[in-house]
């Protein structure tokens, strides 16, 4: 077991370690993460004074990360990397602990590796992804209840969990379902064992609450993490076609894994009842990926833990043993096709449009290290530069720059400009020559520059 084990291990490097070497391309979402990540190293405060609906555990280990390397794609990539392959084993370990197959093996694992290597977007430090470990180390608190006659206090500690994956990923709060259905299936007195459970999940935001009642940013906190996420309007990163060639393996593995499952001989009923909890499971994480308003392959990482375990089915069918070492070949070369096409050089013959996730390798911006605030969606101003006042998703920056006929934005306008002017606004919008009208004192001293859309603040600091 420890050979294959290293194997394992060995053979995720052998995926991965190449691509850190041929470089680490820089992408749009990971700017925003270290965005934020440096202003909270600036000692400003999440939902007070950063305008973002990213959770706060993850931005708490974003600045924690900006501690320790500043902006680093390739400590994003490494984290990424170790969560990931950590994930891994957590779960093929709660498999092999709790004899949920009939015989014990570390393809899960396997399988849980080869497919988080489909995609860039899969190597990224994502919120998902951080709060995907936490949902997966509540699956033991669930199932073990009954099984092994352990006190239903887990309970509460497989909530807590739950409530930690939300609190990097709000959407994951939607594994509360596989919570409940797991008491249902394993505890006893269900009706106790659920408020157990749910406890557990409100602890930590209680905890958090305390803390954002302190600080005085409880409506924030509110409006941007709790509110914001659940839109159900999804638009796409990638291009829907461009989507399906990058889920077509998964996707074909999944059916077959789910029809080989459905003709196997009877079992033991415990395995027939987490069966049912990862069909659950599969259909929670459905769920998780329409709810936010916009879907990419990195949304399809929740899929990972269900996709694993069913997939453990197909590779352990009645087929002879050389046609299922053929069948992972075969899907082993497919996914790095996918992910090397660009270092093999054929990428026009397996089109994939990244463009709105990678950022460009050499912007062409005049400005480099300066405090700078873009009016509109393009973030790539800050590749080079600091962000200045809290105005960082330009769509919830619409509580203040939408409204420009209430005093009371027009007022926090004032404010958070007085506190931190940058030294250049780059206007994607045209809305400068309002704001001019509507505060003079603060947008007067920013003049056009030879670069279109670009404003700089002329004189002495405010």
């Amino acid at each position: 077991m420890p050979s294959r084990l290293i194997l394992l291990v060995l053979l995720y490097l052998a995926i991965r370690v190449p691509l850190i070497l041929l470089g680490v391309p820089a992408t749009v979402p990971e700017l925003k993460f270290m965005l934020i990540g440096e202003r909270m190293a600036d000692g400003f405060a999440m939902y007070r004074e950063i305008y973002d609906s990213t959770a706060p555990l993850a931005a708490l280990v974003y600045w924690l990360i900006d501690l320790v390397a500043g902006r680093s794609y390739l400590t994003y990539r490494l984290v990424a990397a170790a969560l990931l392959l950590a994930q891994a084993l957590l779960l093929n370990s709660t498999f092999i602990r709790n004899k949920v197959y009939a015989e014990s093996n570390y393809l899960p694992a396997l399988l849980y590796l080869t497919f988080g290597c489909l995609t860039l977007e899969f190597e990224m430090l994502t919120p998902l992804l951080l709060g995907n470990t936490f949902v997966i180390l509540s699956l033991p608190y669930f199932i073990t209840v009954a099984r092994e006659g352990l006190d239903n206090s887990r309970l509460f500690i497989g909530g807590f969990m739950l409530g930690l994956a939300a609190l990097s990923f709000l959407p994951l709060g939607l594994f509360l379902l596989l919570g409940l259905f797991a008491v249902i299936l394993f505890a006893s007195a269900a009706f106790r064992s659920s408020l157990l459970m749910l406890c557990g999940f409100a602890f930590p935001y209680a905890m958090l609450l305390s803390y954002y009642l302190f600080t005085g940013a409880v409506g924030s906190f509110l409006e941007l993490h709790l509110l914001r996420p659940w839109q159900f309007e999804v638009s796409f990163l990638i291009p829907p076609a461009d989507l399906a060639k990058l889920l077509v393996l998964p996707g074909l593995v999944l059916a077959l894994s789910l029809f080989s499952m459905l003709s196997l001989a009877q079992r033991l009923v415990f395995q027939v009842k987490f069966q049912q909890l990862m069909v659950v499971w599969l259909i929670v994480s459905l769920l998780v990926i329409i709810s936010r308003d916009q879907v990419s392959a990195a949304s399809f990482l929740v899929l990972l833990p269900p996709l694993a375990y069913f997939s453990e089915f197909l590779f352990t069918s009645r087929f002879k043993p050389w046609i299922l070492s053929l069948m992972y070949l075969v899907l082993l070369a497919g996914v790095v096709v996918l992910r090397y096409r660009q270092p093999l050089g054929i990428g026009s013959l397996v089109k994939i449009d990244e463009s709105r996730i990678l950022l460009p390798v050499s912007p062409a911006q005049a400005i480099k290290g300066a405090s700078v605030l873009v009016l509109g969606n393009d973030i790539t101003y800050y590749t080079h530069n600091t962000l200045a006042t809290p105005y960082l998703n330009w769509q919830l920056a619409q509580r203040h720059f939408g409204r420009l006929n209430e005093y009371d934005a027009v007022f926090a306008l004032y404010r958070n400009f007085k506190k931190e002017p940058p030294r250049y606004i780059i206007d994607k919008v045209g809305l400068l020559e309002e704001l001019k009208y509507k505060l003079p004192t603060i947008f007067d001293a920013y003049e056009p520059t030879d670069v279109p859309a670009v404003y700089k603040r002329q004189g002495k600091e405010l």
